[in-house]
């Protein structure tokens, strides 16, 4: 069994999650859990030494400053239960200030059926995060969308208000997802917002 370091302990982790604690602890994979505020509750092993001691941080102290909007809009996401899971390459700094990219897969953390945090795993990888460029162009229409979209408007009410079928809609959003190079509605609404589409 890996013993914890101080960045959190066993104990920490079986009471935020009793069910999955053993096994995350194990992990090779640096793996995490931050609390509803966003602030960093537990780290296994794997997680210490390649970040360091993180613990109390919040997101935007850790995730680089141009990925932290991204980043935050993606947790509240998950808080509110608009989506379950995520996935994004990001810079981050460790506790030593060394710059390090990792693919991020997070998904909602659950205590008796409510969302109590997100547990996520870090894979540090070679790959440089997307750049962050402003020459995409959408159509009138497909902005007409996205605006609609991050405006909080569903599939139905995207096509009533604009006088379209849902299938036009969803054609309409699939191609500016493209054009955004993402993969989820909200990540074209965070994408748009960086880009000053919406």
């Amino acid at each position: 069994m890996v013993t914890l370091t101080s960045a959190g302990s066993l104990e920490e982790l079986r009471r935020i999650a009793p069910d999955i604690a053993p096994s995350v602890a194990r992990l090779p994979m640096p793996a995490y859990i931050l609390d509803r505020n966003g602030v960093v509750r537990w780290l296994n092993t794997a997680a210490v030494q390649e970040f360091g001691d993180i613990r109390g941080k919040r997101i935007a102290q850790i995730v680089e400053s141009e990925y932290v909007t991204e980043a935050r809009q993606e947790f509240a996401a998950k808080l509110l239960g608009n989506v379950e899971t995520t996935e994004a390459t990001v810079a981050v700094r460790t506790a030593e200030g060394r710059r390090v990219v990792v693919d991020i897969s997070s998904t909602q953390l659950l205590e008796h059926g409510s969302i109590i945090g997100v547990f996520g795993l870090a894979d540090p990888t070679d790959t440089p995060p997307p750049a962050r460029t402003r020459s995409v162009e959408l159509t009138p229409r497909q902005l007409d969308v996205l605006r609609y979209v991050a405006a909080g408007h569903s599939t139905d009410a995207i096509a009533e208000s604009l006088g379209i079928s849902t299938e036009t809609v969803r054609n309409h959003i699939r191609h500016l997802m493209g054009r955004l190079d993402v993969h989820t509605r909200l990540a074209a609404v965070i994408r748009g917002h960086e880009l000053g589409l919406v």
